[in-house]
C-alpha cells in the first residue's frame, strides 16, 4: 500500500496576522491520511523591514531597536529566536563595517523573515496541540543556481535530499513548516526567489513530494477577470489552465509568483489559490479544459513606447535583429515588440527608455533612421484560451486609439495611451468577459 500524497499549504505574510485561524485551517486540512506540508512566507511588512534597514546610510545604533521589534513580532523562546537574531546582527554590522551592500549579504538578510516566521508559526501550533517542526529551506536540501534576488530552483538536484528530510519529519508525526522565498545557491550561499517567492517554493516541493495538490492562502486575494478599481463588473475566475495562470503572472498579476506555475504543471498537481478572509474566493490552476470563456484583463503600467522610422523597412535585412541585439547589449528589457512596413515600435520600462535612446543613437545614424518622441503608454494583457477565435469581437473603437497590437494562442495585448487606459479595460472586459460561454 502506497503512503497518500501530501497537500501542501502555504501562507502568505499577511495570512499570518491571525496564528489561530491558520492552525485551525492546518487542523482541518490534516488528520490521518492527510499528511501536510506548510510553507511559509515572512510575516507581513517584516521582509520590507529588514531590507530598508540595509538602505544607507547604515547606523549600528540603529540595529538594538529593529532586534527588539522583530522579537516582538515573532514571540519565541529564546533557543528558537536567538540564533537569527544573531544571523541579522551579523548581517547589518557586516554591512556598516564595509559600507556596502552586497546582493549575497542582501539575500541572506532577507531570508531571516522567513526563518522567523516558521519558527514563530511552529511554536503557535504546538501550543495548540498540533505537533509542528520548522525546516529551513537551505538546510532542508533546497538548491538553487546563483541568481540572487530572483533565483531558480533546481528540481532534481533538491528532488532525493528534500524528500528523506520531510519523510523523517512525517515518521515522528510532526508537520513540516518550512521557510519559503528563498534556498541554497552554490557555495552554501543564501539566495531569494523574487518577491512573492513563497508561492514558487510551495509548488516546487510539492511537485518533488508528489503532492496532492497546492494552496496557496492569502488574506484578502482573489483571482478575477480584471483590477475591479478600473473595470466594476469584474469577476471571481473559479479555474484557470496552467499556460492562463503563467501568461497573467509573466504580465504582471501580482497574485502568483511568474515561476511558481512551472512545477505544479510538470507534475500535473492543481493548485488552489484562496482567500482566507472569504474561502469561496477560490481559483483552482490546472490543466486546459473547455471550460467557456474565462478571460483576465491584466496591466503592464508606466511603460514607454519609442517609435524608430525606419526607410526601407522590411527591405532592410537584419533591422529586427539589430535593434534587439543593440538593446539587449544595453540591458534594456523589451517588453514587446510592435512592426509595420516602415516603423518599428519598442516598449521599455519608463526607468529604461532614456538608456534605451543612448543605446539606439549610434544605430539611427548608421541606419538614418528616425526616433520618434516616446510616448507614455500601458499594456493592457487579455489572457485566455483559443482567445484569438474572439478577435472579431473587439470594438473599432479600441482598435481606433491602440498604439500596438501583438497576439499569441492565449494573449492579445495592446499598447494604449495612458488616458484611454480605463476605456479601454472596460471595452475589453464587454466584449471577451461579458459573453456567453462557447457552445
Amino acid at each position: 500500500m502506497t503512503d497518500p500524497a501530501p497537500i501542501v499549504l502555504k501562507f502568505g505574510g499577511a495570512a499570518l496576522s491571525d496564528p489561530a485561524r491558520v492552525v485551525r485551517w492546518i487542523r482541518l486540512r490534516g488528520g490521518p491520511g492527510n499528511p501536510l506540508l506548510v510553507v511559509v512566507s515572512a510575516r507581513e511588512g517584516v521582509t520590507d523591514r529588514l531590507l530598508q534597514s540595509a538602505r544607507p546610510p547604515v547606523r549600528s545604533t540603529r540595529i538594538p531597536r529593529l532586534l527588539d521589534e522583530l522579537r516582538r513580532r515573532h514571540p519565541v523562546p529564546a533557543p528558537g529566536i536567538d540564533p537569527i537574531l544573531q544571523t541579522v546582527d551579523a548581517t547589518l554590522r557586516g554591512i556598516v563595517a564595509s559600507r556596502s551592500r552586497e546582493p549575497s549579504e542582501l539575500d541572506r538578510l532577507a531570508a531571516q523573515g522567513e526563518r522567523l516566521a516558521a519558527v514563530w508559526l511552529a511554536h503557535e501550533m504546538n501550543l495548540r496541540g498540533l505537533a509542528a517542526t520548522s525546516l529551513d529551506a537551505d538546510r532542508l536540501g533546497l538548491r538553487t543556481d546563483r541568481n540572487f534576488g530572483a533565483a531558480r530552483i533546481r528540481l532534481e538536484a533538491s528532488r532525493a535530499t528534500v524528500r528523506r528530510r520531510i519523510d523523517r519529519v512525517w515518521a515522528a508525526d510532526r508537520i513540516p513548516v518550512v521557510t519559503g522565498f528563498f534556498g541554497q545557491g552554490p557555495g552554501r550561499t543564501i539566495t531569494t526567489l523574487g518577491r512573492g517567492g513563497s508561492d514558487y517554493s510551495a509548488t516546487a516541493l510539492g511537485a518533488m513530494l508528489g503532492a496532492r495538490r497546492v494552496e496557496l492562502l492569502k488574506q484578502r486575494v482573489s483571482i478575477r477577470s480584471a483590477d475591479p478599481r478600473w473595470v466594476p463588473r469584474s469577476r471571481p475566475l473559479g479555474y484557470l489552465s496552467y499556460e492562463e495562470a503563467e501568461e497573467l503572472a509573466q504580465f504582471g498579476a501580482r497574485v502568483l509568483h511568474a515561476w511558481a506555475i512551472e512545477p505544479a504543471r510538470q507534475a500535473r498537481i492543481p493548485i488552489l489559490v484562496r482567500s482566507l478572509a472569504d474561502p469561496r474566493q477560490t481559483t483552482t490552476v490546472g490543466p486546459a479544459i473547455d471550460h467557456g470563456t474565462p478571460r483576465a484583463l491584466t496591466v503592464l503600467p508606466s511603460l514607454r513606447l519609442l517609435g524608430l522610422r525606419v526607410p526601407g523597412g522590411r527591405e532592410q535585412p537584419g533591422i529586427m535583429a539589430e535593434v534587439t541585439r543593440c538593446l539587449a547589449a544595453a540591458q534594456v528589457n523589451v517588453i514587446q515588440l510592435y512592426t509595420s512596413a516602415t516603423m518599428l515600435c519598442a516598449i521599455v520600462e519608463s526607468r529604461e527608455a532614456g538608456t534605451a535612446r543612448r543605446a539606439l543613437a549610434r544605430l539611427v545614424q548608421h541606419r538614418e533612421m528616425t526616433v520618434e518622441p516616446p510616448q507614455e503608454v500601458e499594456m493592457v494583457i487579455a489572457i485566455g484560451e483559443r482567445i484569438l477565435e474572439d478577435l472579431y469581437r473587439l470594438p473599432r473603437s479600441i482598435l481606433r486609439t491602440t498604439l500596438g497590437v501583438a497576439a499569441t494562442p492565449r494573449a492579445l495585448s495592446l499598447a494604449v495611451r495612458t488616458a484611454d487606459l480605463g476605456p479601454t479595460l472596460r471595452a475589453l472586459h464587454r466584449a471577451l468577459v461579458e459573453i456567453p460561454p462557447r457552445p
